[in-house]
């Protein structure tokens, strides 16, 4: 028998793997539903449609990267040397506990087809990567080349991910990685 009582927050930690990992057209409300141990109409509690709460799971994410991301990068103690492992650190925590691959790439891809409402908000993490790694390279390069760098890396990256997810190995992706360090350290 489902549970009666759970949080928004609970919901959203359950929710967003299974879309991570299944997709937003091949989990429904009652995939979701008994995911979370809950009725299906609990949803509607805290969401008004599965756009919604696919909406909020790209937000929750988003804000998650976007903290974390900032703190390494914003932390005047660390070199450019510290602020890639803490970057490493977050994409590890993000990708190699699981072979699901990247929420906000999955729905991109997923959206391209189906539904681009959602395009905004998983530009919005596209756009906090480059510009985090733009931040990281314009020490020593121009803006126009700092930005085509930080393009390059993170399409690698996604990349990465991407045969992480086909293959399951994580090799794919700590290769990624190695070459965005590489390429940073060069400075």
């Amino acid at each position: 028998m489902p549970k009666v009582k759970t949080s928004k927050e609970a919901v959203l930690n359950k929710v967003i793997p299974l879309i991570r990992k299944r997709g937003i057209a091949n989990t429904s409300m009652a995939d979701l539903a008994k995911e979370c141990e809950i009725q299906k109409s609990h949803f509607y509690y805290y969401f008004d449609s599965k756009d919604a709460l696919v909406k909020e799971v790209l937000a929750t994410t988003n804000s998650y990267f976007s903290y974390n991301l900032n703190k390494v990068l914003s932390n005047s103690q660390f070199s450019i040397s510290e602020k890639l492992k803490g970057i490493e650190h977050l994409l590890g925590k993000l990708f190699t506990n699981r072979h699901e691959g990247c929420v906000m790439a999955n729905t991109a891809l997923e959206a391209a087809y189906y539904n681009p409402i959602y395009f905004d908000e998983v530009a919005k993490f596209f756009d906090c990567f480059i510009n985090g790694l733009i931040a990281l390279l314009e020490v020593n390069y121009d803006k126009n080349e700092a930005k085509e760098l930080a393009e390059q890396i993170v399409q690698d990256i996604e990349g990465g991910i991407l045969l992480m997810k086909v293959y399951q190995d994580q090799r794919y992706l700590f290769n990624a990685i190695k070459r965005m360090r590489k390429l940073i350290n060069k400075l």
